[in-house]
């Protein structure tokens, strides 16, 4: 090697998002004032190729249609000519390059082996750290993902397969997500669940094995996108660094290198985010506090003297935003893009994306999935004609009994846990259809209603008074003054509370359980009454005081599948522990807690049945023994009970892939918006296929621009007009709000 080498960097734009090239440029010129630094990338809209740091750069052609040997090849005779060595900032060209041109002495770079060991969501990493790794799933489509984001409330990350992360808190934004990712970077999503706590990095170098120093970092300002703005450096403790050792020892890393960590504020457990095969774009920062990790790994790999020493100038680092002379190669105008348009061309000039989805393995066209036995048997014990009306709800009644039976079940689990007797409530509501109350009347159970109108449905279907819990804010519309019997009546307000006892006081009704909905205290919601504001604690307390009320009942009722269990449970604890103070003050004990509902239907008995247990301890902890636990399951028992089934009238080219239309629209499917339905496909005679991922779509018959029932299928070959679709999951509120229009 040469006494004054050369230095290839690549991966020099500068912006928001930035890549590492500048700031290892500046890094290396403290060291070596007079070394000669080369830029390359694969675009001129790099803007750090107009960096008064180099002294050459190089634009190579774009990853759209080169050949990539050929490109690699092209990389290392600039690198070999030079008689230089390359520090990449691309991490898929630095993969490329592992891969093409592997054990290159001038190539500082992981081997492919490293690379295998870092990817997401990196568990050989992390076992190696002693890191833990937040929940995880890997998704093609929304469908793939949804029941994992909504038993953490959609708040979960989307990370592409090899950059970009995008947060999430519902079904439309994770569905926006994981289609953007796959358009931007082409293969699967990684899901995982979100982590309140504080992020931290740590940067390393490193040389066949060998760690050549480390420091770690603390973000104090960043993006709009998570970017490091502002951080605080400082070094390792010895344990950390000794992992790191083990780490770089294990996959004879070379190169630069970045944990990326996130300690969770409640329990202080460290996160694994990622690892980068690279340094990061904040390296120079490190290098500012004293530790010039590109110069340690340049020095060690060619030999050549540090001509200056590393010293702090502050233990923290800020970006600012500076202008300087644009090169030659900076030309072009970017036109105005309103901020719901696809980014500028500039977010991504190196090309990471096109590289990305050239090296993303290809699908396979013909995208469908058997069906498992038992739905197989469903629908053929559904569909006893053939051809169907169309478009047509399908009800499941074996669906629905399997439900019934794993509601019974999870009561048997609770109350052996527990020893406090429990039994659940179905949510009206969600369908009253006589189908589904004459099964939840023949199984024993109770009914949740929120009018008097559905109290008489249930009553006309059979159930007595003493099986009906009333609740919601307009319980009392059209009360023709009674008498009328309930077995639990829940107040919404202080207001509903203090007009409920006048009723029953007066003879109007008459409830077994009377009960108080509690607000949540920490969730933004307008139901229920919150305790923990002065005013409503007094007036509830000076209304229970003497009230004519046998039992008194509490109720707590948010839906777990928009928070997540966790914070549910949280929630929970927190009102009832208010509560609890209010009960005592009053000297009155509740008897009854009823859990409420919104259960995300993919819960497993025992899952449901494992957060209704510790929700039942933490009742009785707070409140003393009680009598009775309720739960109201609406969606969780009927969502999966029903499906519309739908005919293909037309199968269309578009600018953005096929679409077909259907008999069916939103009319059958209102609530479309709210869960992915699974959409299964046959051609007449053939046996019923799931569609699977993809950039397709179905359309309803209705002129409306957002009639689109499923978007991201992936459409069969074949599949033409007079096929049949069915869309499953319907059995919730698409079927209770279901409208006539366009017919």
């Amino acid at each position: 090697m040469s006494t004054t080498p050369t230095v290839v960097l690549s991966g020099v734009h500068s912006g928001p998002n930035p890549s590492p090239g500048l700031g290892l440029a500046r890094s290396l010129r403290l060291a070596w004032p007079r070394l000669r630094l080369e830029a390359l990338d694969y675009s001129p809209r790099s803007t750090g190729l107009s960096a008064s740091e180099f002294d050459r750069v190089h634009v190579r052609p774009g990853w759209h249609a080169a050949d990539l040997d050929a490109l690699c090849a092209g990389l290392v005779s600039i690198v070999e000519s030079a008689s230089a060595v390359f520090l990449p900032g691309l991490d898929l060209e630095a993969a490329l390059l592992a891969d093409r041109s592997p054990g290159h002495a001038a190539l500082l770079l992981p081997p492919s082996a490293a690379f295998d060991a870092v990817a997401k969501p990196g568990e050989t990493a992390a076992a190696l750290l002693g890191l833990a790794i937040p929940e995880y799933r890997f998704a093609e489509g929304v469908e793939d993902g949804a029941d994992f984001a909504v038993r953490h409330g959609w708040r979960v990350w989307v990370k592409g397969p090899r950059y970009q992360a995008i947060a999430t808190g519902s079904r439309a934004e994770l569905a926006a997500a994981i289609a953007r990712l796959r358009e931007t970077w082409g293969g699967e999503s990684l899901l995982q669940r979100h982590v309140d706590g504080t992020e931290e990095s740590v940067v390393f170098a490193a040389l066949d094995g060998e760690l050549l120093g480390a420091c770690a970092m603390r973000k104090t300002m960043v993006t709009a996108e998570g970017k490091t703005w502002a951080g605080s450096v400082d070094l390792l403790d010895p344990p950390t660094r000794a992992r790191l050792v083990d780490l770089v020892r294990v996959t004879r890393w070379t190169g630069g290198g970045e944990v990326e960590i996130v300690r969770e504020a409640e329990t202080g457990v460290p996160y694994l985010l990622e690892v980068n095969p690279r340094f990061p774009a904040w390296i120079h920062g490190a290098t500012l506090a004293g530790v010039n990790l590109p110069a340690r790994l340049v020095a060690a790999a060619t030999g050549i003297p540090r001509q200056e020493r590393e010293r702090a100038q502050s233990s923290a680092f800020v970006r600012v935003v500076e202008e300087i002379p644009a090169g030659p190669h900076a030309t072009g105008a970017v036109p105005l893009a309103h901020r719901a348009l696809p980014a500028p061309p500039g977010k991504h000039p190196s090309g990471m994306p096109v590289l990305s989805r050239r090296l993303a393995p290809p699908r396979p066209r013909q995208r469908t999935a058997d069906l498992d036995h038992q739905r197989a048997a469903d629908i053929a014990d559904a569909l006893v004609v053939d051809p169907y009306e169309s478009p047509a709800r399908v009800y499941f009644g074996g669906v629905l009994d399997r439900g019934l039976d794993r509601l019974a079940g999870v009561c048997r689990d609770v109350e052996d846990a527990t020893g406090v007797p429990t039994r659940f409530a179905y949510s009206v509501k969600t369908n009253p259809d006589p189908r589904v109350l004459g099964a939840v009347l023949r199984r024993g159970a109770l009914v949740e209603v929120i009018s008097q109108a559905e109290a008489r449905r249930c009553a006309e279907a059979g159930f007595p008074g003493d099986r009906v819990v009333l609740g919601g804010p307009a319980k009392w519309w059209r009360f023709d003054g009674g008498p009328a019997k309930f077995g639990a009546v829940f107040c919404d307000s202080v207001s509903d509370l203090e007009r409920t006892l006048a009723l029953i006081a007066g003879g109007g009704v008459y409830a077994d359980v009377l009960g108080l909905r509690l607000a949540p205290p920490g969730v933004p919601s307008r139901f229920g009454i919150d305790v923990t504001c002065p005013r409503a604690y007094r007036r509830v307390a000076d209304a229970l005081r003497g009230a004519p009320v046998a039992r008194l009942g509490l109720q707590f009722h948010h839906a777990a599948s928009q928070i997540g269990l966790r914070a549910w449970l949280r929630e929970f604890a927190a009102a009832v522990t208010v509560a609890a103070d209010l009960l005592t003050r009053v000297d009155v004990r509740a008897r009854c807690v009823d859990l409420g509902g919104g259960w995300p239907p993919g819960l497993g008995r025992a899952e449901l049945g494992g957060q209704l247990v510790r929700a039942t301890r933490t009742a009785v902890r707070e409140l003393g023994p009680i009598d009775q636990v309720l739960f109201e399951p609406g969606k969780y028992l009927v969502e999966p009970a029903m499906a519309v089934f739908t005919t293909v009238l037309d199968v269309r080219d578009g600018p953005h892939g096929r679409a077909a239309v259907v008999d069916a629209s939103i009319a059958e499917l209102p609530d479309w918006g709210s869960h992915p339905h699974p959409v299964l496909w046959r051609a007449p005679g053939a046996p019923w296929r799931r569609l699977r991922p993809g950039d397709e779509s179905v359309l309803g018959r209705l002129c409306m621009e957002h009639d689109r029932p499923r978007a991201g299928l992936a459409l069969p070959d074949g599949i033409a007009e007079g096929d049949h679709l069915l869309f499953l999951d319907a059995g919730a509120y698409d079927a209770s709000m279901s409208f006539r229009f366009g017919v």
